[in-house]
């Protein structure tokens, strides 16, 4: 028979202490990232929230911007500019300023692709592959190369989840 002496004793309770210290910090690690996994996802949904009531944009501005025609640059500037045609230079750079946003977001990894076309659907690669000539130039003249970068960057990424979908890409990219 084994006999337990005073010793014995101690270093199974110090085994045990030690073995119910270790499980405890694993649980408030494990309780910590589930916290964080839901503050994440919290601001997610707020953030994809406001979005949404920030781009309440009226389908005429899209259906005109999406009807716009023009030649070249220059034929461009002087039919859709803020000095010629205020109303829908400003509706249209709501539209692209909001896709630019988009992508930014997408590209910090906030949103990914799938959100975004869940929710807003994928309008940015038909954007993207109409006004790409006029963003590139427009790139050139103000000297600025991430001008409406994130518009790309959506465009690029709402075409690979299409792609991943077994979907035809939209944009010429």
């Amino acid at each position: 028979m084994v006999e337990f002496t005073y010793p014995m004793m101690l270093d199974t309770v110090r085994t045990l202490g030690i073995l119910v210290g270790i499980s405890y910090y694993i649980m408030t690690l494990r309780n910590q990232q589930l916290s964080q996994k839901h503050a994440e996802d919290t601001r997610k949904i707020q953030l994809l929230h406001d979005i949404t009531e920030w781009t309440s944009e009226p389908d005429s501005k899209w259906s005109e911007m999406m009807n716009m025609e023009w030649d070249d640059y220059d034929d461009f500037n002087s039919k859709y500019c803020a000095e010629n045609n205020p109303d829908h230079y400003y509706g249209r750079m709501r539209i692209w300023r909001y896709l630019n946003y988009y992508g930014l977001l997408i590209d910090d990894g906030l949103i990914d692709a799938s959100t975004y076309v869940r929710i807003i659907a994928d309008q940015a690669p038909l954007v993207w592959s109409k006004f790409r000539d006029i963003i590139e130039e427009m790139r050139i003249v103000n000297d600025n190369p991430e001008l409406y970068v994130g518009m790309e960057i959506i465009a690029v990424e709402v075409d690979k989840y299409r792609l991943s979908k077994g979907l035809k890409p939209k944009a010429l990219t």
